[in-house]
């Protein structure tokens, strides 16, 4: 029998430490080869805990109050907070404030993000290399590309992102984490033109492109991989007769790459609502979608064998 490798991928973790641990784990508990985790690594907000009297710490979290004591309390509220993806600060009165006005609130945000993927990287380090289990990673295009050096000098993880890399002896991962242009106005994006040109671009590195893997954030326009609420110019959800409107916000340029080199298998993320398989051609691509403000996880499981996919699933837990 030919030799058969299973992949394991998440993606959209948006800063949740609790999905994150979750991702490791997966690799033992499914028995995984490989694991890639797609992209969008970074939380979306700060949630301050402000300092008050008599050793107290107050908040709102997720429309619940907390007033705690310093210690333990506070250790477990912040816990709290970072398994749903935003990052606790304890602040004193009017301090987040006033790094708003003095424009400096922007750099104490990424000096979070980076703790918190530095903390991840040396527990990947912990987790997986005891088990020789290789994890590939790349940001996304909500994360600051000032991150991508914490990922060059991961001391287990693999940056993916702008390579093909062999991750068996027959099967190539070639991985991209720009968008394409969103009404957010993200770190990443680029213009279908320019996703078409680098992905191109990578492609014709592949030793064997029917056998390879592609890793790219965004997915193909128009495949049910890709559909999301409908904005209007206010960045408010349309809605019609009382239910949200959805359309496909997909990459062109990705679609049509993906028609024209037919890898094996293609996985992606972004859009969080969309969790689905498809096939274009040959070519079997996969969204798992994200539920990371909730702490769940959402995975795909894909067993390769040569040149074929011998099995595949979507997982959450």
């Amino acid at each position: 029998m030919a030799r058969r490798t299973k992949i394991f991928f998440a993606t959209d973790l948006h800063g949740s430490s609790r999905c994150f641990r979750k991702f490791l784990n997966a690799g033992p508990v499914y028995s995984a080869d490989v694991l890639v985790l797609g992209a969008d690594l970074a939380g979306k907000a700060i949630q301050s805990i402000v300092r008050g009297l008599n050793g107290r710490w107050r908040c709102t979290f997720i429309g619940t109050q907390y007033d705690v004591a310093e210690g333990q309390e506070l250790t477990d509220l912040e816990k709290l907070i970072e398994d749903h993806g935003y990052y606790p600060y304890r602040a004193e009165p009017g301090e987040l404030e006033a790094r708003r006005d003095a424009g400096s609130l922007d750099e104490l945000f990424l000096s979070l993000m980076r703790v918190r993927l530095e903390e991840w990287l040396e527990l990947a380090d912990q987790r997986l290399r005891p088990l020789g289990l290789p994890m590939y990673v790349m940001l996304g295009n909500d994360d600051p590309p000032e991150l991508q050096a914490l990922l060059d000098q991961s001391p287990w993880a693999t940056p993916a992102e702008g390579h093909v890399l062999r991750i068996d002896g027959e099967h190539e991962l070639l991985s991209w984490g720009y968008s394409n242009i969103t009404p957010w106005n993200s770190h990443r994006e680029q213009t279908e033109e320019q996703l078409s040109t680098t992905l191109r671009g990578l492609a014709t590195t592949l030793r064997d492109p029917a056998r390879s893997v592609f890793n790219v954030h965004v997915p193909p326009l128009g495949t049910g991989l890709d559909e999301a609420p409908v904005l209007d110019e206010n960045l408010r959800v349309v809605q019609v007769l009382g239910q949200v409107k959805f359309a496909a916000v997909g990459s062109s340029a990705v679609r049509d790459v993906l028609t024209e080199v037919q890898p094996l298998l293609s996985l992606h993320g972004h859009i969080h609502e969309s969790a689905a398989m498809r096939r274009l051609g040959r070519t079997l691509a996969i969204n798992p979608g994200s539920d990371y403000g909730t702490g769940v996880l959402n995975g795909a499981l894909v067993t390769l064998e040569a040149d074929k996919i011998v099995a595949h699933q979507l997982v959450r837990g």
